[in-house]
């Protein structure tokens, strides 16, 4: 079932609100806490303050120590590097600690530590609706600042402007939500699975929170009809099994003999029986008789070959096989004569094979081509007969 994590930044983006979001959501907070700790090579612990909506505000603690670590590039390679996450990971953390020496507002590791946590409840992108930003101007400085609008219009942000006196959203938030953002795109028919919020206290105002909220949606699947169920469940008889192949080179056999083993071969319960031309040692042409098996069947069919064939020798091994459902079904000509259909399924579509036998005993008794029969036997099963 498709899993999609929704963003609401009506009050922007910022590591910490989107870190209190996915704690809220479930992201395991000792397991955050020690990818966060391998990382900086240094204890690291979260306190977060929980409400009834979500996480009010989360603060990494003991990070201070970390930076040293942190301090020069050829460090922070080396560190990123040695962690024990995939490259993909690896290329996003170090981009997070060059946004971060940019960022006045939030850390490397509060940066890092949203993008373990996304990790950590398994989403690898994100489902941003409009993210509101201020766009005015406070002491003679233009909002948002330049820094913050080239990574907007760098990963073509959807945003939202508003006026006001201060920015909404960090450098560092906006760089995570560019690297693992894409614009939302809702499904026909959606279920809520969960919610969780994350906020932040204002500065100018200890009572105001500023929220982002995550949304996580699933796909709801309409209910299937009668007929789409019962084409599931003859698409899950499709079946894996295991079949016994043997195998023996003749060169010395002609083919009236062979043509006969084989009739002898299917007949005592062969799967399958085949001749391939081949060339054997010293140019000599030659023919493989390969035969298909169930392992009740093998000794009965090797002794067949041994009898019926000049055979001294032959390979027997077990191969995997998949095998489509079908069923027979039986279709009737205009001219009253009855064919057997085998019709298979696949990926929800059913293919119709007039069989060999009843084909070829009607041309027999028509004197009609073969061609002829197989067609309009296809066409009946196939419900095209208006076409013929």
């Amino acid at each position: 079932m498709r899993r999609e994590l929704y963003l609401e930044c009506y009050t922007g983006i910022s590591c910490r609100k989107l870190l209190g979001a996915l704690l809220a959501l479930g992201a395991e907070k000792e397991e955050l806490e020690q990818r966060l700790t391998c990382l900086a090579q240094c204890l690291v612990s979260i306190e977060a303050q929980y409400e009834s909506q979500g996480i009010e505000e989360v603060v990494l603690k003991n990070i201070e120590s970390a930076y040293p670590v942190f301090k020069t590039k050829e460090e922070t390679e080396k560190k990123i590097a040695e962690s024990p996450w995939g490259e993909k990971t690896k290329t996003a953390l170090y981009r997070l600690w060059e946004i971060s020496l940019q960022s006045e507002e939030e850390s490397f590791l509060e940066g890092a530590a949203a993008w373990l946590a996304l990790e950590i409840l398994g989403f690898e992108q994100l489902q941003v609706l409009s993210v509101t930003e201020t766009m005015d101007s406070r002491d003679g400085e233009i909002l948002p600042c330049a820094k913050l609008l080239q990574s907007i219009e760098k990963y073509q942000v959807p945003m939202h402007f508003i006026r006001g006196q201060k920015e909404k959203s960090s450098l560092l938030g906006m760089e995570l939500l560019g690297i693992m953002g894409k614009p939302a795109v809702f499904p026909d028919r959606v279920c809520i699975e969960k919610t969780g919020v994350g906020s932040v206290i204002t500065q100018e105002n200890s009572f105001l929170r500023e929220g982002l909220r995550a949304v996580v949606l699933t796909e709801s699947v309409p209910e299937k009809t009668e007929i789409q169920r019962q084409r599931d469940r003859k698409e899950t008889a499709e079946k894996q099994d295991s079949v016994r192949v043997l195998e023996t080179n003749v060169d010395d056999c002609s083919g009236e003999q062979l043509g006969y083993a084989i009739d002898c071969l299917m007949k005592a319960g062969a799967l399958d029986a085949s001749c391939f031309p081949i060339y054997m040692k010293k140019g000599r042409p030659a023919y493989m008789l390969q035969v298909i098996c169930r392992e009740n069947k093998q000794e009965v069919l090797e002794d067949i070959i041994f009898r019926e064939t000049t055979s001294i020798g032959l390979r027997r091994y077990e191969e995997k096989r998949r095998v489509l459902p079908r069923t027979f079904e039986e279709v009737v000509l205009k001219d009253g004569h009855r064919v057997r259909i085998k019709v298979c399924f696949h990926h929800g579509k059913r293919f119709c094979y007039p069989e060999y036998e009843t084909v070829k005993q009607i041309c027999e008794e028509t004197g009609r081509a073969f061609r002829d029969v197989y067609d309009e036997a296809s066409a009946a099963a196939g419900g095209y007969y208006e076409n013929l």
